[in-house]
């Protein structure tokens, strides 16, 4: 495998690896007791690291911009270089949309990152599409996750095109149930659609991380949760296709919905290598934004804890994608890296900030989403954020993934005649 990726190092110590399938640092992990390792953020500190000499020397940017759009353009900056490995589904190349109309008034200019137009709908294409590469360069020959829906469609879908089989463990989804079970049934059926096996298992999450660990043992599994570095590589695509599309000039902001943070510290890491590649002159403030009450990251910013705590539980929110105990060390360190920041956000923050981007932008995001606008809005109108300066919101996903939820924000459609005067008094009063 012919790759200007050199290994796998941790963020937090330093401590190198060689390229395979790792989910965590040893070396920051010694000391921990097995069943605080699942919920450590540093169980999430590894990274891809590259010879950036050699890319330099064997990259320009204008010929890195004449390629074709896609995930696969920016294929020396990415580990998986031999062609035969590298599955595509289609993922990348989408839109940068200024939102003047909810920008207007909040002195920056607010843009949004629109990566519900991945093929599955969420910007999970670009991390799974890298991971699930790198395990088949690995050898890998049957993929599997667990996941509460947007990492199970990409896998599924990346598995099709590879002809691997897929295994689903599908968790709760927060009351879309169906015989009794609580998932979420767009993407459940996305999941059937693209051929994935898919499980409701009814275990704690570190039973399940032990049952997934025998798996791989006795069958030969390759889980998505084992290859969290790869899966950051894949988010790095939307910092490299955020500043092509500026013209090489970054933005002052990036405001991200952060989860496990994955996303976050990926699109970090593209910023970072893009300037110390010298295709850039800086990199951009990386903001955090979680929901009140799901939201360790922003609670261990303001205190400046050196190690992010998982909360104790997590308070139950319209936006499940990025509802978790604890978040990954490395989105920590790179809120911090950039001198960035990060912030909570209400329910009716989120609503507002997903009616705002349907009804006056006609962009139609899941909640988690629109978390990032109502972070954005929110920093700037406590003059949090800098005058002038330009902001760039991940909407991470389409409304579509999560139609049941945000339908029961609406009352039932209005029943009417079908008569001029009928119509009138419904649709204008």
């Amino acid at each position: 495998m012919d790759t200007f990726a050199t290994g796998l190092v941790c963020v937090r110590c330093g401590a190198r690896y060689p390229l395979a399938a790792r989910a965590a640092c040893s070396t920051c992990l010694t000391g921990l007791d097995a069943p605080s390792i699942e919920d450590s953020s540093l169980s999430q500190t590894l990274a891809v690291d590259y010879d950036i000499d050699a890319l330099r020397r064997a990259l320009d940017r204008d010929r890195l911009q004449a390629r074709p759009r896609g995930l696969w353009k920016y294929a020396e900056l990415l580990p998986v270089q031999d062609p035969a490995c590298q599955i595509d589904v289609g993922a990348g190349g989408t839109r940068l949309a200024t939102l003047a109309r909810l920008g207007h008034g909040l002195g920056v200019t607010l843009l949004a990152k629109v990566e519900g137009e991945n093929p599955t709908g969420s910007f999970k294409d670009r991390p799974i599409g890298v991971a699930t590469s790198m395990a088949r360069a690995l050898g890998a020959h049957t993929l599997a996750c667990m996941t509460s829906g947007n990492v199970g469609s990409a896998m599924a879908a990346a598995a099709a095109r590879a002809d691997l089989p897929a295994v689903v463990f599908l968790m709760a989804s927060g009351g879309h149930t169906a015989g009794g079970i609580g998932v979420n049934l767009e993407k459940f059926g996305q999941m059937r659609a693209y051929g994935a096996t898919v499980l409701c298992p009814e275990a704690s999450m570190l039973a399940l991380t032990r049952l997934a660990a025998a798996l791989t043992r006795e069958l030969g599994w390759t889980w998505m949760h084992d290859l969290p570095a790869y899966q950051s590589e894949g988010d790095k695509t939307t910092a490299f296709e955020i500043a092509e599309q500026l013209g090489w000039d970054p933005p002052e902001y990036v405001v991200v919905p952060t989860g496990t943070g994955t996303n976050l510290f990926g699109i970090w890491k593209g910023f970072d290598e893009l300037h110390r590649l010298g295709f850039t002159a800086r990199v951009p403030r990386i903001v955090a934004v979680q929901p009140v009450g799901a939201d360790p990251l922003v609670r261990a910013h303001e205190r400046g804890d050196a190690i992010m705590q998982p909360l104790e539980a997590v308070r139950p929110n319209p936006a499940l994608p990025i509802t978790h105990r604890v978040a990954g060390h490395h989105a920590y360190e790179a809120v911090r890296r950039s001198g960035g920041t990060a912030v909570a956000v209400t329910d009716d923050e989120m609503r507002q900030a997903l009616l705002g981007l349907g009804g006056r932008e006609g962009i139609y995001s899941e909640p988690a989403s629109a978390a990032a606008v109502a972070g954005a809005r929110k920093l700037a109108l406590a003059g949090a954020l800098e005058a002038g300066s330009r902001v760039v919101c991940i909407l991470t996903s389409h409304g579509l993934k999560d139609g049941r939820a945000i339908g029961a924000w609406f009352d039932v459609p209005v029943r009417v005649a079908a008569t001029l005067e009928a119509v009138r008094r419904a649709a204008v009063g």
